[in-house]
């Protein structure tokens, strides 16, 4: 007779080999999933007691309203873990990676991934893969760096890997066992995690839910700060860490549809941070957040590579690539993987920029970060969404006309420096035309597994914008199928499924 475990272990398998995971994952990364699956509906259930009993808590609604989150304050403990569970099925999964120009300047001959690196390996390499291939990528990584990674994969992550220790590592075969690193995007920045690149690729949801762990921290810093058995890449690293971070453990795994016991450490782990601002920042339209607070991201873990077909959305920074050379290398790319591209205004400042000022970095520092704000999708891409209905014939001639601006300032060297200013006002000439879109919440779209946001139609509702994929790659995010095209299923307006806050 079968224990209840192999019932669930073998059911997730002929889940997973349903949907066509077989040629990506390794039966060994499958039965792994499979485990933390069936201990993440046990761990996350039993978070939930946890979780209404802060939410019940005097300080936890002071808090809120120390944040100005009255509504939130006023509403039942009940009714906020429902719209915490569905705001998490909902939330974003970024990778950030790529420099901009200002960048390349100021840092002649170095190696930065870019999306020349992707298209000649079809997928985003991760960085043991760089290693084994000795790539200029990685030439700079020092050993406790992999040493921290070799630890987080071993002893967070406990994953099922063949490879030899260091110092000798995994070859490029065994590099596909090692997962590609992805951050929860808790706060909705516009650009991600800023602090990585760039460039953000945005991730289906169903590869997440069907390919991932997720963990309560980013898994490098905690080892930087908190196992004294590894070096740090810092001797201030452990310092610093102990003041950010309460090094209390983050071994617990999660997955997309189980991950309020991920949440739950994750405000605990963070000094900072608290359970109540993180309401705040997930269920608040017009919530701000502090730079330090991006890094507060759950860490996501996904197993196999993360392929073209692997990504609803692309979104790139307005002020640091717009007009360069580097956008259009950008948007030939997403033309030709049918991958939609939005830009990002993040302050109106180039990448560089955004990440010079360590003070903005501070433990309370000032919170400059838009939580939610919009994007705008590029007119050379739009055709693989379903927004083009809502969009007004000049579009495309308009955003010409700005791009041929923008490149002209960036070549001259007889005006001032670009500015956030500068840099706003070709945003709203943009914006005025249709083409925001708004950040995806719960209640909008019926699934996130496409769909990326919603954006105003010319009636004045909100309607949801997809990325349309084959029709054998729908609803299976696993699969290297390319033929037949279907829209997207996941198309509502805001009359149909109004907005949780």
């Amino acid at each position: 007779m079968w224990h209840i475990g192999q019932v669930v272990v073998a059911c997730f398998q002929l889940f997973i080999a349903g949907r066509a995971v077989a040629p990506i994952l390794t039966p060994a990364q499958i039965q792994y999933l499979a485990d933390i699956n069936a201990s993440a509906v046990i761990a996350s259930k039993a978070a939930e007691e946890e979780l209404l009993s802060k939410f019940r808590s005097a300080a936890f609604h002071l808090e809120l309203i120390r944040n100005g989150a009255w509504q939130l304050a006023s509403t039942p403990p009940a009714a906020l873990l429902a719209q915490l569970r569905e705001t998490l099925r909902t939330i974003e999964y970024t990778t950030n990676f790529g420099v901009d120009p200002a960048w390349r300047m100021a840092h002649p001959g170095e190696p930065a991934l870019g999306i020349d690196t992707i298209e000649q390996f079809g997928y985003i390499p991760n960085m043991w893969e760089l290693r084994s291939l000795k790539s200029p990528l990685v030439n700079g990584t020092p050993d406790a760096q992999w040493s921290i990674l070799e630890a987080a994969e071993r002893g967070i992550y406990e994953l099922p890997l063949t490879s030899a220790p260091l110092p000798i590592g995994p070859n490029r075969s065994q590099a596909s066992e090692r997962p590609q690193y992805i951050a929860g995007n808790l706060r909705r920045i516009d650009i991600g995690v800023a602090r990585y690149g760039a460039y953000a690729a945005v991730l289906r949801n169903d590869v997440v839910r069907e390919r991932a762990a997720i963990i309560a921290t980013d898994s490098g810093g905690w080892e930087n700060a908190c196992n004294s058995s590894v070096a740090p890449i810092s001797r201030w690293m452990p310092v610093i860490g102990h003041v950010l971070t309460t090094c209390t453990g983050v071994k617990a795994k999660g997955n997309l549809d189980h991950q309020l016991h991920v949440i739950s450490t994750n405000t605990k782990e963070w000094r900072a941070d608290s359970l109540a601002r993180l309401m705040y920042q997930l269920l608040t339209p017009t919530a701000t957040a502090a730079p330090l607070e991006t890094l507060y991201y759950t860490e996501v873990g996904v197993l196999g590579h993360v392929r073209p077909q692997d990504i609803k959305l692309l979104v790139a920074s307005f002020p640091g690539l717009f007009g360069t050379a580097e956008a259009w290398n950008l948007r030939l790319y997403c033309i030709k993987h049918r991958l939609p591209l939005a830009w990002a205004f993040h302050r109106g400042e180039t990448w560089a920029e955004s990440t010079s000022n360590p003070s903005e970095w501070l433990p309370y520092a000032p919170a400059v970060e838009q939580v939610g704000a919009a994007r705008l999708l590029d007119p050379e891409t739009a055709m693989v969404t379903n927004a083009t209905r809502h969009l007004l014939p000049s579009w495309r001639a308009v955003w010409n006309t700005v791009f041929s601006e923008i490149e002209a300032r960036h070549n001259s060297t007889k005006v001032p420096e670009l500015q956030p200013v500068d840099f706003k006002a070709w945003w709203n000439r943009l914006a005025d035309l249709g083409g925001e879109v708004q950040t995806l919440r719960p209640g909008e779209c019926q699934s996130a597994d496409l769909c990326f946001g919603t954006i105003r139609t010319v009636s004045g509702t909100m309607d949801c914008v997809c990325r349309e994929v084959p029709q054998s790659e729908a609803g299976v995010a696993n699969t290297d199928a390319v033929s037949g095209f279907q829209r997207s299923p996941a198309v509502a307006t805001d009359e149909q499924a109004p907005v949780i806050i």
